[in-house]
């Protein structure tokens, strides 16, 4: 009988072991502009969340500060998180670094790449959804202006700028393209300044132009109140941002950074994280157009249709981007 027993309370404390054990934790180290941007880093929170709710992992998230982004990757290595996930470049160099210190601990970037081999690196191949984004501002312009606004001359922005002008040019070879970028080479901190994006986009319709394509973070926001003040049409990235403006934004190409940031948590609570790259793009549902607005006329939604089915149907040749 007291044989019996102890099995009994060795198969009792299993289980109490068992249900007692840690949940993965995961870090989202957010990007400049924060929460509340209704652009990347939210996109990015809401994966966070679904993960927390529907795979039981604990989670939290870093705001982004230049001068303590590495600091705060380091520290959430230090306080045992099991995943740490970067999002954007500003945080490439900050996981590269500590990647290294902490090698039993899992790391990743999203919409940038990192090096080590505990770092898996989730990149978009953004040219087919720019290109949509392009063909749709060249059909519902009137005048053959249109306008590219940027956050900063970074490369994932001067991407973004040739899958668009593919799209217009394909739509009309004689289109006038005017761009614009809120900041310079590598200065991020435009991705984070509706106001200077408010009084770019305002002077560029003022200019004449009657659809813009921003893609520009946070700053979008002022981009669109400008849109609303002029009464013309704007295109968004990121996330789907029609409810933001139904009467004036046609539409959003979206980087689906809630589903990268999922797929990463899912992996890492299945053991099957890889180090390396992994690369979504339209085909896999990486990336992704919203719906045309109501506002958008029939005529316009019939062309683009035909030049959506052409493009997905490989009929539509696409150039690949080279620059730098």
């Amino acid at each position: 009988m007291k044989k019996v027993l102890n099995v009994l309370f060795i198969f009792a404390a299993l289980v109490s072991a068992c249900g007692t054990a840690p949940k993965p934790k995961v870090a989202l180290m957010l990007a400049r502009g924060g929460l509340g941007d209704k652009a990347f880093n939210d996109s990015a929170n809401e994966g966070l969340q679904k993960a927390a709710q529907d795979l039981g992992v604990e989670v939290a998230t870093f705001d982004y500060a230049e001068e303590t982004v590495e600091s705060n990757v380091r520290q959430a290595a230090q306080d045992g998180y099991s995943l740490i996930i970067g999002i954007g470049s500003e945080n490439s160099n900050a996981i590269t670094a500590v990647a290294k210190e902490f090698p039993k601990t899992k790391f990743a970037i999203v919409d940038s790449t990192a090096e080590g081999e505990n770092v898996t690196s989730v990149t978009f191949s953004e040219l087919e959804g720019d290109f949509l984004a392009g063909a749709i501002s060249a059909l519902m312009s009137e005048n053959g202006k249109v306008g590219y606004l940027g956050g900063a001359d970074v490369l994932v922005i001067r991407r973004i700028q040739f899958g668009f002008e593919l799209g217009v040019k394909y739509v009309n070879p004689d289109a006038e393209i005017v761009v614009e970028y809120i900041t310079g080479t590598d200065d991020f901190s435009g991705f984070a300044k509706p106001d200077d994006a408010n009084t770019i986009a305002t002077q560029m319709y003022a200019d004449g132009v009657d659809v813009i394509y921003a893609a520009a973070g946070g700053s979008t926001l002022g981009a669109i109140d400008a849109a609303k003040m002029a009464g013309k049409p704007i295109i968004t990235t990121g996330s789907d941002q029609r409810y933001l403006a139904p009467e004036v934004v046609a539409t959003s190409r979206t980087k689906n950074m809630n589903a990268a940031v999922f797929m990463l948590i899912k992996k890492l609570t299945e053991d099957d994280l890889p180090g390396g790259t992994i690369q979504l793009d339209y085909t896999s549902g990486g990336i992704g157009l919203a719906p045309l607005a109501d506002f958008v006329p029939a005529s316009v939604s019939e062309a683009f249709s035909i030049i959506r089915a052409d493009l997905e149907a490989g009929a539509i040749p696409m150039e690949p981007f080279t620059g730098n």
